[in-house]
Parts: C-alpha cells; sequence; structure tokens
C-alpha cells in the first residue's frame, strides 16, 4: 500500500482497509457496489440518471467534506486500492438528538470477512478522536439482521422506544462520550 500521506482524501487506516473522501472518479464503483445488492430496504437506491448522479455526488463531496469534515467514505483494500464499500458517519436529527449518523454498505462480494465491522470501527474511532459529538446512531431495516449484529458489535443499544413508531426501522444509538 501506498504511503497514506500519498492517498488524496486519506481519513483512517486498519490492518486491511482505508478509508478516503470519495472523489467523482468513484461514481462508477458506487453504482458497481449498489449492484451488487439490487435494491437494499432503507437505502436509497442511486438515480438511473448517472449525469444526475455524478452531479449529486460532486455536490456531496463539496459540502459534506467542505462543512462538516466527514461523511459517507471509500472504503478500499490496502493491498490494492480496490473500492469495496462506503461507510462513515453524517450530522443528522434524529428525534430531538443532534448527532452523527452512521451507515455502510460492502460489496457483496467482500462480505462475511469482517470488513463492515473493521471499516466502522474506524469510523467510531474517528469520531471519537476527531469531533465534538458524543452520540451516534443507526437506522437499520427490520430485515437487515447482519447489519443488527454489526451494530451490537459496536457497543450501540436497540432504542426500543423508536422501534415502537417505526416496526420496519430499527434504531441502534452509541455513547461515543
Amino acid at each position: 500500500m501506498q504511503n497514506k500521506r500519498a492517498i488524496p482524501g486519506f481519513v483512517a487506516g486498519t490492518d486491511r482497509l482505508y478509508l478516503r473522501e470519495l472523489t467523482p472518479a468513484d461514481l462508477n464503483g458506487l453504482y458497481e457496489l449498489y449492484d451488487s445488492w439490487g435494491n437494499v430496504p432503507g437505502v436509497e437506491p442511486l438515480s438511473e440518471n448517472r449525469s444526475e448522479e455524478y452531479e449529486k455526488l460532486c455536490a456531496y463531496i463539496q459540502w459534506m467534506y467542505g462543512f462538516y469534515g466527514l461523511g459517507l467514505w471509500a472504503v478500499c483494500l490496502k493491498d490494492n486500492g480496490r473500492m469495496i464499500g462506503r461507510c462513515g458517519a453524517w450530522p443528522s436529527q434524529i428525534g430531538s438528538d443532534w448527532l452523527l449518523e452512521l451507515g455502510y454498505m460492502i460489496h457483496k462480494a467482500y462480505c462475511r470477512q469482517g470488513y463492515g465491522l473493521e471499516a466502522m470501527t474506524a469510523v467510531t474511532a474517528f469520531i471519537r478522536t476527531e469531533t465534538d459529538f458524543t452520540k451516534a446512531a443507526a437506522r437499520i431495516h427490520s430485515e437487515n439482521r447482519a447489519s443488527a449484529r454489526l451494530a451490537k458489535a459496536l457497543g450501540m443499544i436497540l432504542d426500543r422506544e423508536a422501534l415502537e413508531k417505526d416496526p420496519q426501522m430499527y434504531l441502534y444509538r452509541l455513547d461515543i462520550s
């Protein structure tokens, strides 16, 4: 792997992965990622209009990274730089709480290898050291058992009150203070 300083937009590294800011050149990789899963309950699909999605990606990069310094990042293999997913945290209001919302998606061909947990552990470590946020949460569709297990592995607690309001979506909360 290259020196992390040589990786534009480097955010964090793990034993097998590095996280970096998305770039407009990642558009095809994002389509490959989403296409590997098809329609996922609780995840908004990419637009069929690639030009529209390109513009949205460029605006996201400019505003999220430029204003907040965080957002969704590319998950890349250290050994070859291949983008295998996206993950990250972004400011969100959930109920009366202003917190960081967590999310991830790993290409289907790379699932069940611990990459999601590895990437999200790096995200939570980044939040603890690089932000002033003390709370985070993840919205997970009730059919997505793998993500629920990952949330629990990160130390997240199921918010039973939120579950009563929308039984299709689980809300897991994390105290990062």
